[in-house]
């Protein structure tokens, strides 16, 4: 038996080989696109098809490692034809014995299959199937295919956090985080940061474009590479117990990724500030006025009042009952917190303005009358106005019936017609028309003198002034 394969290899040195194979066809295949590293079964296959007198002596299955040289290819396993009875197959690198599976093809199946139960980092190789046969002369038909060995990330196994400086951390400080761990390879991982208030794990802040990443180092014993980041963060007072995650992501580019690293709370401590407090204006009296103090501080502030007369009260709220104008001052709310062995404080004020009831009923007496005095004003000018607007009508009315009498008491003559006013009579002539009219009734003198316009009116008494001259 074992001196078929040096039959085989006389039988290839001296054949001379034809590469435009036409009836013979040979192609490998594997059973995903990448091995997975481990315990992961993956399949290479070597198919073949015969046609009329075809006939197939052998199959190799051969590696060539990526090297990076020009290294030629290895045969791991021979594969007999399904007519040979007395052999199977023979193992060329029996290192894969261990973890491999070798079946030949038969009449029916026409394909040979290495099946690696276990993948290890020196399986990524280009691997080619290699068949011997005949169709009347001895030929050599090959097909190649590459497999590349995914290796997952080994983070939640490999990984690493922390960041400096590491305690009493205070409003403004820049601390600076690093992460490192197992990234895998096929493809190989990134790291993703990710910061969150409060413990809320749900409102997620994305900080990956903030940190700064190595070059990956490959890792020979995993197959793997690992990374190292790192991100830089100033502490402000709204990171109320910050969390700090470092994620790998491989596969899933999200906060969870395919494994992830995190530090626990971290406290960041800042100063009191205290909210304003609107000064009030209260009765002599009022029973009860509570001052409430607030500040944003931690650790959590320590409160206090300071009163107008120089004593203190400790605590958030100031109760002040039975207010007398006296009580009127400045009421001062003190804030302190300690850390870093340093007391930081802050204050705020609010003025609070007693005022007597009997003020307050004057300045609303005096209001009262003020209304009352204007509202009298108005009232009399309004009648004033009417008056002086009565008084006028009542003088035009008279002055129009004074103009009547005296026109009545004219001895002049009166215009029988407007002749006079367009020249067509002389002046004797109209003195005759007067003569004989002056028996005419005082009302049609009134009549005629009413139908005139203004300019013919104004005619008339120059007319009427001539005619008394």
């Amino acid at each position: 038996m074992d001196s078929l394969p040096l039959i085989n290899s006389v039988l290839f040195s001296v054949l001379i080989l034809f590469k435009d194979v036409t009836s013979f066809t040979l192609t490998a295949s594997k059973s995903a696109n990448k091995a997975i590293l481990g315990d992961n079964p993956f399949t290479i296959s070597c198919a073949y098809t015969l046609t009329g007198s075809d006939q197939l002596f052998t199959i190799e299955l051969q590696r060539k490692r990526d090297t990076g040289n020009t290294a030629a290819f290895e045969t791991l396993v021979t594969f007999q034809s399904p007519s040979h009875d007395l052999l199977n197959f023979t193992y060329q690198d029996t290192a894969l014995e261990d973890r491999t599976v070798a079946t030949k093809s038969t009449e029916e199946s026409k394909t040979a299959t290495l099946v690696f139960n276990r993948i290890e980092c020196d399986d990524k190789a280009t691997y080619n199937c290699k068949a011997l046969y005949t169709d009347g002369v001895v030929k050599l038909a090959e097909s190649s295919v590459s497999v590349f060995v995914r290796a997952n990330t080994l983070f939640e196994k490999d990984k690493t956090i922390s960041y400096t400086p590491s305690a009493s951390l205070e409003e403004g400080d820049d601390v600076t985080f690093q992460c490192s761990g197992d990234v895998g390879n096929e493809p190989v991982g990134h790291l993703g940061w990710f910061y969150y208030l409060n413990n809320d794990t749900f409102f997620t802040i994305n900080a990956s474009d903030k940190a700064v990443s190595q070059a990956p180092v490959y890792q020979p014993g995993t197959c793997s590479y690992k990374r190292t980041s790192t991100l830089q963060l100033k502490m402000l007072r709204s990171f109320i117990n910050l969390l700090v995650r470092c994620t790998v992501q491989q596969d899933n580019y999200n906060q969870f990724g395919d494994g992830y690293a995190q530090t626990t709370n971290i406290q960041v401590y800042y100063p009191p500030k205290v909210t304003a407090i609107a000064d009030k204006t209260v009765d002599e009296g009022t029973d009860l006025l509570t001052l409430n103090c607030v500040a944003d501080a931690n650790p959590r502030p320590k409160y206090s009042w300071l009163l107008p007369n120089g004593t203190v009260s400790d605590g958030q709220s100031l109760s002040l009952t039975n207010l007398k104008v006296g009580d009127n001052g400045t009421f001062t709310c003190l804030v302190y917190n300690v850390y870093k062995q340093v007391n930081h404080t802050a204050n705020e004020t609010v003025y609070i303005d007693v005022h007597t009831a009997a003020a307050e009923i004057e300045s609303e007496n005096v209001a009262v009358i003020v209304g009352v005095v204007l509202g009298v004003i108005i009232v009399i000018l309004a009648l004033c106005a009417g008056c002086v607007s009565m008084v006028l009508r009542i003088y035009r009315s008279k002055e129009a019936q004074s103009d009547v009498k005296k026109r009545r008491m004219r001895k002049g003559p009166i215009y029988a017609n407007e002749s006079f006013l367009t020249g067509d009579l002389d002046s004797s002539e109209v003195r005759t028309v007067g003569i004989n009219q002056t028996t005419a009734s005082s009302i049609n003198i009134e009549s005629e003198y009413l139908r005139l316009d203004d300019n013919t009116r104004d005619d008339r008494k120059t007319y009427d002034t001539i005619q008394n001259i």
